[in-house]
């Protein structure tokens, strides 16, 4: 047997630690390029889309949309999931648990984005610490309708009725602190009028109320109130935006009417968990950038009343600003709060 001489031995030992560095090396780049090319496999998997709100409503419905087009651009099925309840506050406050892995978004709305903020302080999550913003994605501008027996024709016509009868005129709401109540304020605020907020668990209640005659008007977008205009059921008598509606074409804005800070909508967005990875983020915001120019998307919105939001991050940021500020002052001088 051939006996190892001393001095190769200690050779040998000094060669294991570079040999363990080299092997380290390696291992390493090989998890790095397994973790490259796992980020660029992305998405492998469906992805789930939390809308914080019952099937079969606005918010369902544009949703919808939205993953269709995103599954188309991702490759990969996006699937909606609603978890209604509490305002949207448990579908968001469920998504802001979710792990930041790209595989769990959120259809933000000006209430869960916006509105609880301001109006709960027991909220479960901070909208803009827990979330990334994709962007905005479209906005359903919103419509003063009256039941079609209502006397007054015309907003001056109402107003004047208001102010001769404080408090008689009721306006319908999906609840407190939504964006419906939210918009019959401001026109009470705008209009310096008193009218009786009538709340009810959701909109189709609220709007079947209008229907049987048991409020006067309500401040909502079209997609819930469209078809009762078009039968002659409700009457519109203004839109709560600078523009008016290709729907509405006779229909004046209440900036027309001299009520310009008179508008008020719903609107939508997309946003990720906040600790996703800059990469997949960037992903997200491409995808979501063509959606929004998509001449088809926004021929599938128009069909409900609702515009596509093209706005880059500041602009969306600035929007969001704004729209905060308009609503905590209405809230305030209303003193809404859910806590």
């Amino acid at each position: 047997m051939a006996i190892l001489h001393p001095l190769s031995f200690a050779r040998g030992l000094c060669r294991l630690p570079r040999l363990v560095l080299n092997a380290s090396i390696l291992l390493l780049a090989s998890l790095a390029a397994q973790a490259a090319s796992a980020a660029d496999a992305f998405p492998n998997r469906s992805i789930r889309m939390i809308v914080p709100f019952s099937a079969g409503g606005p918010a369902d419905i544009v949703g919808r949309l939205y993953a269709q087009h995103l599954s188309d651009l991702m490759g990969q099925p996006v699937v909606v999931l609603n978890r209604d309840g509490a305002g949207g506050i448990i579908g968001t406050n469920e998504a802001a648990r979710a792990a930041a892995d790209g595989y769990t978004i959120v259809f933000g709305t000006t209430s869960t984005m916006v509105i609880n903020q301001i109006i709960s302080k027991k909220l479960p999550y901070d909208f803009f610490r827990d979330f990334s913003l994709v962007g905005l994605i479209a906005n359903a501008p919103h419509v003063l309708a009256v039941r079609a027996d209502f006397p007054a024709r015309t907003v001056p016509e109402l107003i004047a009725l208001a102010k001769q009868h404080p408090g008689k005129y009721t306006f319908a709401t999906s609840g407190i602190g939504t964006i419906v109540q939210m918009g019959g304020e401001l026109l009470k605020y705008t209009a310096d009028i008193n009218l009786m907020h009538v709340p009810y668990k959701g909109g189709g209640p609220a709007t079947l109320a209008m229907l049987g005659g048991e409020v006067d008007m309500t401040v909502n977008d079209l997609t819930t109130i469209k078809n009762h205009i078009a039968s002659g059921k409700l009457r519109a008598l203004a839109v709560a935006d600078k523009n008016r509606l290709a729907l509405l074409p006779d229909v004046a804005t209440f900036t027309e009417l001299g009520l310009p800070r008179m508008v008020s909508s719903t609107w939508w967005g997309i946003a990720l968990p906040q600790a996703t990875p800059a990469d997949i983020q960037a992903r997200f915001q491409a995808a979501n950038s063509k959606i929004v120019a998509n001449p088809d998307y926004a021929a599938r919105l128009a069909e409900l009343a609702v515009q596509p939001l093209v706005l880059t991050d500041q602009e969306s940021r600035d929007f969001i600003a704004a729209e905060t500020q308009k609503w905590q002052t209405i809230a305030n001088v209303a003193d809404i709060s859910v806590d």
